[in-house]
């Protein structure tokens, strides 16, 4: 069983007790996203809307350009998402592409550094795997008109392998210089998948991965999904194509640059990505050292859910002071 949480804001269990706890929280907070009801109370709610706002550039195209010139602005560059996923609807498959495309030929008229990001299943690949690679191909074409480079998001692991064989085809076919692809070191039963890639002279971004997924699947535990992290990223640098390293933590920051030194690799050789509200500060420290950096920037109607994920990057961590007042009352004597 695959619980949807947006990927990208969720970290992995720890090894310990209190890591029973955040699995604990996590379900409640997979279950309350299903919840109508609580959706259009967030959304109502012009408090929680603000918040919403420090992870999510707005409900409208219009707002995420502004975003994209503010990071420009920093030096940062940017990947822009029209944040929705799962369309069961061909009608919406096809709308969700046309939105693609106007994003596409808005990037290019605003004269922006920025990529694009499309998940499969927001252009049908839940409905016909045919009627996925017709829109695709709409996104593609408006790309490679526009001089536009688009990500292919990796989705939930059912959709792995179905994700892998549609971008090949289109990577042979527009060129690896227009489109590439996400994977995600935590999955415990794909490692050829980023050498195969690599072989295929794929352009990659690794992810940690951030799916609620059956432990069978995928590493839960922080140390196990770190060490398979840090070995993509060290293959990545030494052997991919214009890779890009999705990350926020300082150690695995720290180590790419002991490997930039170590190996003397180009600092434009490759990109740190990271999602857009999340560090700041070690952003702007990235791009004073030469380095390239890119925010994920999302944006959409549908930002309700992604957000939801988001909530564990407040300031001292929502699901940590939770887990510290449970933590209190245990220990309180009785």
């Amino acid at each position: 069983m695959v619980h949807q949480v947006p990927a990208g804001c969720l970290r992995p269990r720890q090894h310990t007790r209190n890591g029973d706890i955040e699995d604990v929280l996590r379900r409640i907070a997979v279950a309350l996203a299903r919840q109508s009801w609580l959706r259009k109370l967030v959304i109502s709610t012009p408090g929680v809307r603000d918040l919403a706002w420090r992870f999510v550039a707005g409900e409208d195209l219009d707002a995420g350009i502004v975003t994209l010139r503010r990071l420009a602005s920093r030096g940062v560059g940017a990947t822009l998402n029209h944040v929705g996923t799962h369309v069961h609807d061909a009608g919406q498959a096809r709308a969700a592409t046309d939105d693609l495309i106007v994003a596409i030929e808005r990037i290019r008229a605003e004269g922006l550094a920025a990529s694009v990001s499309v998940k499969l299943t927001q252009i049908g690949l839940d409905i016909d795997g045919d009627l996925c690679r017709s829109e695709f191909r709409r996104v593609l074409d408006a790309a490679a008109a526009n001089d536009v480079f688009v990500w292919t998001d990796m989705e939930e692991s059912p959709y792995v392998a179905s994700t892998l064989a549609i971008f090949d085809e289109m990577r042979a076919a527009y060129g690896r210089d227009r489109v590439g692809i996400v994977l995600q070191a935590y999955l415990r039963h794909r490692p050829g998948d980023l050498e195969g890639e690599i072989a295929a002279g794929s352009r990659i971004r690794i992810v940690k991965g951030g799916y609620w997924e059956a432990p069978e699947v995928v590493h839960r535990v922080q140390a196990e999904i770190d060490q398979a992290f840090n070995h993509d990223v060290r293959v990545l640098l030494e052997g991919g194509h214009q890779p890009a390293i999705a990350t926020h933590d300082p150690v695995v920051i720290g180590a790419v640059r002991r490997i930039v030194r170590e190996r003397a690799i180009e600092l434009g050789s490759f990109e740190f990505q990271m999602l857009y509200g999340v560090r700041a500060d070690l952003q702007d420290q990235l791009v004073r050292d030469g380095f390239q950096v890119r925010a994920y920037v999302p944006y959409g109607g549908d930002w309700f859910f992604y957000f939801l994920g988001c909530i564990r990057q407040l300031p001292g961590g929502f699901v940590r002071r939770v887990k510290a007042r449970f933590a209190a009352r245990r220990r309180r004597p009785a």
